[in-house]
């Protein structure tokens, strides 16, 4: 069995308690750790994208982009480079390591794969002798 362990992408975060609204950024695993001993990094190394999330209650539930208001409210800024940069230094990192058996996935996917050949070449099989009988039935 040849296992490989992979990591999800981290979710660096913060909540605010005077609104009761949690932000976070979504970083490249492993990344926050590297820019919280180099903040110099550039964040395009850091983060998978230019937004902030926000929603009510601890680093979990359904999240939605957070308003330029929210940000301004609890930042004092809403410029991504400025609030990312606090969530990222202050937030908690959340991230799944998980492991997955790549022999049996792989031989998983190869059967799949073969059985959706079979059922293809049985659809076109049939579908050439519908043809030739069809044809046949001119001459």
């Amino acid at each position: 069995m040849t296992l490989m362990t992979f990591k999800t992408a981290e979710r660096v975060c913060w909540k605010d308690d005077a609104s009761g609204l949690t932000f976070f950024v979504v970083a490249k695993p492993d990344s926050t750790a590297k820019w919280r001993a180099a903040p110099a990094t550039p964040l395009e190394e850091i983060v998978n994208s230019p937004d902030v999330f926000s929603f009510k209650s601890d680093c979990n539930g359904i999240s939605r982009v957070a308003s330029a208001e929210e940000l301004q409210a609890v930042f004092k800024t809403s410029d991504f480079p400025s609030v990312a940069k606090s969530i990222l230094s202050a937030g908690a990192v959340k991230a799944t390591v998980f492991e997955l058996d790549v022999e049996s996935q792989t031989t998983t996917a190869m059967n799949a794969a073969a059985s959706a050949a079979n059922v293809a070449t049985t659809a076109a099989t049939t579908a050439i002798g519908g043809v030739k009988g069809y044809l046949s039935s001119f001459w």
